[in-house]
């Protein structure tokens, strides 16, 4: 059963809100995790919202990877999706999660594009337990 793509839809929880509130460095962790994904970089959009938070998409030559972050709840929505045998959103999907000084993590795969009958396409959908990150340096 082969896939088009993976989607790595994750939910950080207890991230550095002083982080999730910089769109300096957001932007440049996202765009890290997507060469840590071994992606190549085309195109980048962040904006920085008042009177906190950020959302930003760094397009890849494979897909995108996406990231809205609540500074004030220490959360942060980050979407992970890459076409290929040669990319690794699980590399992407971790490192951003170190970075962003995230607690704990609950992901859900969705290996996207899979060949059905007809010439229809469907997917698959793998949950992961949550887990613990280890604690950041400071």
């Amino acid at each position: 059963m082969e896939a088009r793509g993976t989607h790595i839809i994750s939910e950080l929880s207890g991230c550095d809100a002083r982080i999730l509130s910089d769109v300096d460095r957001v932007r440049g962790i996202m765009e890290s995790a997507a060469r840590e994904a071994n992606a190549e970089v085309l195109k980048v959009a962040f904006h920085r919202f008042q009177p906190h938070g950020v959302s930003g998409v760094v397009v890849i030559a494979e897909s995108h990877l996406s990231i809205h972050t609540w500074p004030e709840s220490g959360y942060a929505a980050v979407d992970f999706y890459t076409c290929g045998q040669h990319t690794d959103p699980w590399r992407a999907c971790e490192y951003a999660a170190r970075k962003l000084g995230a607690t704990s993590m609950l992901t859900t795969e969705v290996r996207r594009g899979i060949a059905s009958t007809n010439g229809q396409y469907t997917h698959v959908v793998h949950e992961h337990a949550g887990r613990e990150m280890a604690k950041r340096s400071a």
